[in-house]
């Protein structure tokens, strides 16, 4: 049979992974910063905008989570921006004609029928009588906690995953 060969230093990449995915959620990336705070992002990438950072040696809680406000920023516009054209509320759509449909965080996804918990909607966006939501209606909700106490950290639909990610690591959290 095969044989592994044991990695030596001249067979090891040069560079070096310097994240971890988060146990509870795997579109959450975990990097370890110099000043031994730990910065939570969507993207591998460590310049990505983060989502926000706690001490290294502190459990993740909202009491000790520092939420940070150009992600929220760049979330909330993102969504605006983009949600007519996710599938998942497309579909959500159709059975909620003539309202303002949440537009909530896959952290604990709602039963059917069921109003998510406040917390957990990044917004609303109007319905119109045929099911389709209406661009440019979307008012983000003051209310919205990026790291609940029983949910943790944001999980996006897949499209939203994929668009909020690509603006990340678009605008540089180091830039002005």
């Amino acid at each position: 049979m095969f044989k592994l060969a044991s990695p030596t230093a001249a067979s090891r990449p040069s560079w070096a992974r310097h994240f971890s995915r988060y146990a509870h959620n795997d579109q959450i990336f975990v990097h370890a910063t110099p000043s031994k705070s730990l910065q939570y992002s969507f993207s591998p990438r460590a310049n990505a905008v983060p989502i926000g950072h706690t001490t290294a040696n502190a459990s993740l809680s909202p009491h000790l989570f520092q939420v940070n406000p150009k992600f929220v920023q760049l979330l909330q516009a993102t969504i605006a921006d983009r949600i007519p054209n996710d599938f998942t509320f497309i579909m959500e759509g159709g059975v909620n004609a003539n309202t303002f449909m949440p537009i909530y965080d896959m952290r604990e996804t709602p039963r059917y029928a069921r109003t998510p918990e406040i917390e957990n909607v990044f917004g609303y966006i109007q319905v119109d009588a045929n099911g389709k939501m209406v661009p440019g209606t979307y008012q983000d909700n003051v209310m919205y906690r990026v790291l609940s106490g029983t949910g943790g950290l944001p999980k996006l639909s897949e499209y939203l995953y994929e668009q909020v990610q690509a603006e990340c690591e678009a605008q540089n959290a180091n830039a002005h």
